[in-house]
């Protein structure tokens, strides 16, 4: 699912090409994208986008009348953009006329559709789904050493657990809570509560430069063009099991639990311990 590089390269690379830009029409081909009801969709034609952000893993279009458009691509979901005269495939569930004879079109690239599409009075955005109860932004000021240690004395999870839980840290997911972790030398294991002064400072680091670093690589790689993939070759120990450890040398393991794989340097995070394939377990048993 894209996270918060992905997200915010896909943002910062939207933004002169649509803003200013009037929705002359909205074309929903894909029923199950829409999650709101009031305002209707109907209500972004003739719509200005005066502004796109992004918020978590969600992109929010302001438009004016005192609109949001918020789109959660998920795990499949990608925008781009198209001539009006180019034909839409069976993947493209939303179709946005601008003016100047082109779309903006949200695709699900992949067999379940996931992605979703709200449309919010501005006032309302705060307080409601997606929006409302996500937690802090992790790049910003009022994320503080202390703000998360409180977070990690209320939690009482395990770490990797608590890095994806939305309602605290906004934004971060399972890829980019392997690679902070493995950046802190800290186990995904291991419960919030556990972790002493020391290991709090690294934590509360790593999230920050592995997050800024990787914005700069997402932008570097993928220039003005719009994200579609995940460069999986900037991630140092996410899906690289069996690989040597860029730290240590020590091979990545991984433990693999419903949709969801955690991968994790024995050697430099778990203190030798190498941890049960959840998979392999279930079969023995």
């Amino acid at each position: 699912m894209p996270e918060i590089p992905f997200v915010e390269t896909l943002v910062a690379n939207l933004r002169p090409r649509v803003v200013g830009r009037t929705i002359r029409a909205a074309h929903l081909r894909s029923v199950s994208l829409l999650k709101s009801v009031d305002p209707p969709v109907t209500a972004i034609q003739g719509a200005t986008i005066q502004d796109v952000r992004r918020r978590g893993k969600l992109a929010l279009f302001d438009l004016s009348g005192a609109l949001v458009m918020i789109i959660h691509p998920k795990r499949d979901g990608r925008l781009a953009i198209a001539p009006s005269t180019q034909r839409a495939t069976k993947d493209v569930a939303l179709i946005l006329q601008l003016d100047g004879g082109e779309d903006l079109r949200l695709m699900e690239l992949g067999p379940k559709k996931r992605a979703g599409l709200y449309v919010r009075r501005a006032e309302e955005v705060e307080q409601t789904e997606p929006v409302g109860g996500l937690g802090v932004e992790p790049l910003d000021a009022t994320f503080t050493p202390e703000a998360l240690a409180a977070m990690l004395d209320q939690a009482r999870m395990q770490l990797k657990r608590f890095l994806g839980t939305q309602r605290y840290l906004a934004g971060i997911g399972n890829a980019y809570s392997d690679e902070i972790l493995w950046e802190a030398r800290l186990s995904p294991f291991a419960p919030t509560q556990s972790l002493k002064g020391e290991e709090r400072s690294r934590l509360h680091a790593a999230i920050r430069e592995v997050l800024q670093r990787s914005i700069a690589e997402h932008r570097a790689h993928f220039g003005d063009d719009l994200p579609m993939r995940e460069p999986v070759d900037l991630l140092r120990v996410h899906r690289r099991a069996g690989e040597a450890c860029p730290r240590c040398g020590t091979p990545v393991a991984a433990v693999y639990f419903s949709e969801k794989v955690t991968y994790y340097c024995p050697g430099c995070q778990t203190g030798g311990k190498v941890y049960a394939d959840r998979r392999l377990s279930r079969l023995l048993k």
